[in-house]
């Protein structure tokens, strides 16, 4: 099986898709990044590929799945805001229709969330949003 790895075009169009997501933006504005500076503003997003692996159909259909893990970084005492931002996260982004270039998004699902204090800085809480996602060529 040779794939294609297309999980860089799948990231860029989740963090273009969710800054062009008003529910998101009314949350964190313009803070979505693939990399956080040393002292951010909160509350935050940070897009990442967990994981891609090569994904093929008949026909000779090859691209990528690729586990898409969106990190909501809230900075108050308790979870209900990382749960909103989780929340608004999975709505903005389960089955939505992205545009890759030259590739083709077959699927985004959301699969998971899990919301994690932070025990090295007392406030902070985390919330892990999983998508898993089929591109091709």
């Amino acid at each position: 099986m040779s794939g294609r790895d297309l999980s860089g075009p799948l990231r860029q169009a989740v963090v273009a898709a969710l800054l062009a997501d008003p529910g998101v933006t009314a949350l964190v504005g313009t803070r979505v990044y693939d990399y956080v500076a040393a002292s951010p503003t909160y509350p935050f997003l940070r897009c990442t590929i967990a994981t891609a692996t090569p994904w093929e159909a008949t026909g000779a259909v090859r691209g990528a799945t690729s586990t898409v893990q969106v990190d909501a970084f809230t900075k108050d005492y308790g979870r209900a805001t990382a749960e909103q931002l989780a929340a608004a996260v999975a709505a903005a982004l389960d089955e939505a229709d992205l545009g890759l270039g030259g590739a083709t998004l077959l699927s985004l699902q959301w699969r998971q969330t899990r919301l994690l204090d932070d025990p090295a800085d007392q406030g902070i809480a985390h919330g892990v949003i999983e998508f898993e996602g089929i591109a091709t060529l």
